[in-house]
């Protein structure tokens, strides 16, 4: 028996498909081509999908679809992305609350704020040694690893500008960035 090489898109059709198909080649309907995800929905947000289905079109409309549905539920992917913007809007508090003050948006103060920031001369020294042991006691692991996202900076670097601002993650992200 032959191995099949990796990387290789191969379909293993069963003797019944393979019948259906060459049945519905013989009705005259016309594959379409270009299709890539046909979903089916059904009561109470149940979804199925298709991935790379073979889709055929009949003369008067209907579709006959070939492929491997997989059920796709609705409900839970809206209760993951619930979650996940709660988790944003949390972090999004905590960032506010940690500042300590109240988030003036006006053009004024973010012009005053980006001014201040420019004319600090306090800065994050920019050599560093990587392979040093970065010191994270007293910080929070998850808040280092948000800078660290938001920045692109070494986590030593991430891990001092945290400490400098006494855990302001905002004002951590402002100076690195």
């Amino acid at each position: 028996m032959a191995t099949i090489p990796e990387g290789a898109n191969v379909q293993i059709i069963s003797k019944n498909e393979k019948k259906a198909r060459e049945l519905i080649k013989k009705t005259g309907l016309k594959q379409i081509k270009g299709i890539t995800r046909v979903t089916f929905k059904q009561r109470g947000n149940l979804i199925y999908a298709i991935d790379a289905p073979e889709v055929y079109k009949s003369v008067g409309g209907s579709y006959v679809v070939f492929g491997e549905a997989k059920v796709d539920d609705l409900n839970k992917r809206m209760m993951e992305a619930q979650a996940q913007q709660a988790q944003q809007q949390e972090l999004a508090k905590a960032a506010a609350a940690a500042s300590g003050e109240t988030v003036d948006k006006s053009p004024e103060a973010i012009t005053a704020d980006l001014e201040a920031a420019s004319l600090q001369d306090n800065k994050i020294e920019e050599v560093e040694d990587d392979d040093e042991a970065v010191d994270e006691t007293g910080l929070d692991a998850k808040d280092i690893d948000i800078i660290v996202e938001q920045t692109q900076v070494s986590r030593g670097k991430a891990a001092k500008a945290l400490r400098k601002h006494k855990g302001d993650m905002v004002n951590a992200i402002m100076e690195l960035s």
